[in-house]
């Protein structure tokens, strides 16, 4: 298939992590304010929940500067829509539903980010997953335990798996020479498609711990 210019491949790439970066924001947000935390405390937890598995990927990646030091709109769109949902809390919080979408999304979209990042740095299959799973999830683990919840991540709910897969899926294509924006979008449906489907049909993963003895 014809490649997408170089310049348009990374104008997909960056619309992608506004795409992750916005619905990480709503969500956070959201939880920041049941916690009752003031505009303050939503902004920190917001900006953690954002650009946390992103700062430890390109940590570990040793990608300098980190990408949201020398792009300030990161900082301003996280500052803006963290503002108007803390503004319009009440309805947005009702919309129980859109925050899994919200949520869904950010996992699919940062998802393809980490696996795009490891895979430009030639990374080997195992650690390009593993890239995937850490820009998705580190954020969202974070968030979590500031606000004294248990991380989704950590539950029995299809969530990680949903990553894995997904990056599993790009590498794939990859490796069969599909089109990047192609392969991107469409590794952005599947993660998306099977972590909706696992909370609307209650997929879980199964438990390991054997059943006491009577």
């Amino acid at each position: 298939m014809t490649e997408l210019p170089l310049a348009t491949a990374h104008s997909i790439i960056y619309v992608l992590d506004m795409i992750g970066v916005f619905a990480c924001t709503v969500a956070a947000t959201v939880l920041a304010k049941r916690c009752n935390m003031d505009m303050f405390g939503a902004w920190i937890v917001s900006l953690i929940g954002s650009v946390g598995g992103g700062t430890l990927r390109d940590l570990l990646l040793n990608r300098h500067p980190i990408f949201w030091l020398h792009d300030l709109n990161y900082l301003y769109v996280i500052l803006l829509v963290s503002t108007l949902v803390q503004i319009f809390y009440h309805t947005v919080e009702r919309l129980d539903r859109a925050m899994r979408w919200f949520d869904a999304l950010g996992l699919a979209a940062f998802t393809v980010i980490g696996v795009q990042a490891a895979v430009s740095f030639h990374m080997s299959p195992p650690i390009v997953m593993l890239m995937g799973a850490f820009t998705a999830m580190i954020g969202g683990v974070l968030r979590d335990i500031i606000c004294q919840q248990i991380p989704l991540v950590f539950q029995k709910e299809i969530y990680t798996t949903a990553s894995v897969l997904g990056s599993a899926y790009y590498l794939l294509l990859l490796h069969w020479g599909v089109s990047e924006w192609l392969n991107s979008l469409s590794t952005l449906v599947l993660i998306f498609s099977i972590r909706m489907l696992a909370v609307y049909r209650g997929w879980n993963l199964p438990n390991l711990t054997l059943p006491k003895k009577p």
